[in-house]
């Protein structure tokens, strides 16, 4: 199913594409990887755009753009992360985002990758276990001192 009905795929597409580029030139930001299908359009805001903070940054002003706020979506199978925001551009779906490195603690001779709680509690979360529940990926737009395992 498109965003348009009445319109065919290559079409609906082509409308993501200009309105991506729209998006894109309104921002002033380049160096971003721009994909539009039928259902969204998807932006990312690659590593090579800088660090995390900058990144993050790029992410915030699209967001901004869109009338929508970024926020940290963790993954609770495995230790992933990314910040993202979603929006619409003429009625399209936009997803914009970046991925973030999770931070790690030495345990064991092996990393093993730190969550956080909502109080600012981080502990390692060992491999094959899940991100506790109500708590988040400790990520590099984390202080140091705020991610410390005890």
């Amino acid at each position: 199913m498109s965003a348009f009905a009445v319109i065919g795929g290559t079409g609906v597409t082509a409308a993501a594409m200009r309105a991506a580029a729209d998006l894109i030139e309104e921002s002033g930001i380049g160096g971003l990887s721009v994909t539009c299908n039928e259902d969204q359009i998807s932006i990312q805001v690659c590593e090579q755009a800088g660090d995390a903070p900058a990144r993050a940054g790029i992410v915030a002003a699209l967001a901004s753009l869109l009338t929508s706020t970024a926020y940290q979506h963790d993954s609770p199978a495995c230790p992933s992360a990314w910040l993202q925001a979603h929006g619409q551009i003429r009625g399209i779906p936009v997803r914009v985002y970046t991925p973030l490195q999770v931070r790690t603690t030495a345990a064991g001779g092996a990393a093993v990758p730190v969550a956080v709680a909502a109080g600012g509690q981080a502990a390692a979360v060992p491999a094959g276990q899940l991100l506790p529940a109500g708590w988040r990926w400790a990520t590099a737009l984390d202080e140091p001192a705020g991610t410390e395992v005890a």
